[in-house]
């Protein structure tokens, strides 16, 4: 339902890789502005449980950076190896009809008011962004950290995968507005 497709390759950069998880964020963030959203079906999250699910992945996602960035870098990863997690990503993430269950750290627990999760939202991509000014793409291209399905990331994609995750929630907010959750 983006108008836009997300990467048609991995980003060559931190910035393009920071503008696409903007642009997706920008997309939930008008989305949440209505505040009449209808109430889930039984045992669905809710539009609040949805953005501030997507705060904890953040959140996490991030901090998961800065210790890449805080650790000893490696080899590079080669082109072929970023474009085959890359494609791996791409094939896995927006896939909707593949159920994930939640990690409980990041499963929407005791879930703030739709502007608290706004806020937070705001807070942890504050953070993302701080974490990435102090290292560069090249940096990035040399670390990698594990996601629990996915295997090891190399750090530029991380931020992708935000990106990804975010669309695909963006999909099910939309569905919810509709009240048509598959």
């Amino acid at each position: 339902m983006l108008n836009q497709p997300l990467f048609s390759a991995p980003p060559a950069s931190i910035d393009d890789a920071l503008w696409e998880a903007d642009r997706v964020r920008h997309l939930i963030l008008s989305e949440a502005e209505n505040p009449n959203f209808p109430a889930p079906p039984e045992g669905k999250w809710s539009i609040d449980d949805l953005l501030y699910h997507l705060h904890l992945v953040e959140r996490g996602s991030a901090s998961a950076i800065r210790k890449m960035i805080e650790s000893e870098k490696g080899e590079r990863f080669s082109d072929e190896s970023i474009a085959k997690t890359w494609q791996r990503m791409n094939a896995f993430v927006p896939n909707r009809n593949t159920k994930i269950l939640a990690p409980d750290g990041v499963a929407p627990k005791d879930t703030p008011s739709r502007a608290e999760c706004i806020r937070l939202l705001s807070e942890s991509r504050e953070r993302l962004k701080a974490h990435c000014s102090k290292t560069t793409t090249d940096d990035l291209l040399r670390i990698s950290f594990p996601h629990p399905v996915l295997g090891a990331i190399p750090g530029l994609l991380w931020i992708t995968f935000i990106a990804m995750h975010e669309a695909r929630h963006l999909e099910q907010i939309l569905e919810l507005k509709t009240q048509t959750i598959v």
